[in-house]
């Protein structure tokens, strides 16, 4: 990916605030959740910084990747977002989390979420990398 692109970085950031607020809020799953629910409007500043990260990784991540594995549309972005979100992030994750006594259902929420946002951002990536 070579530089990063800032615009890239804020919109993967956004993306995350969006998908994170609707997903874990009381919306859809915040009750699956219990006391492991999100409250997104009442962030810290090291949950701030967590997130700032998180989107500036998992932006350059995906960009090398696409750029290693040749993706350049939609559709093969989708498939790869999909494949490093499931077995890059999403089973990792869930074996720590099921280490430290969460829930089942939590954890199938969980997964899920980092598989939405990992598609997401890999087609944020290349749509705003061809654009």
């Amino acid at each position: 990916m070579g530089k990063t692109n800032v615009f890239t970085i804020v919109t993967a950031v956004v993306v995350q605030f969006i998908v994170g607020y609707l997903w874990f809020g009381s919306h859809l799953f915040g009750s699956v959740m219990g006391s492991h629910a999100i409250d997104f409007l009442k962030l810290d500043g090291i949950s701030l910084l967590l997130i700032i990260l998180s989107g500036y990784g998992l932006t350059y991540i995906l960009g090398m990747v696409n750029k290693l594995t040749g993706t350049k549309d939609m559709s093969t972005g989708l498939k790869t977002g999909l494949t490093v979100g499931a077995f890059a992030l999403g089973f990792p994750v869930v074996l720590l989390l099921d280490l430290m006594g969460i829930g089942k259902v939590a954890l199938l929420v969980i997964f899920t979420y980092l598989v939405v946002i990992t598609i997401v951002t890999n087609l944020v990536v290349i749509k705003l990398k061809h654009s």
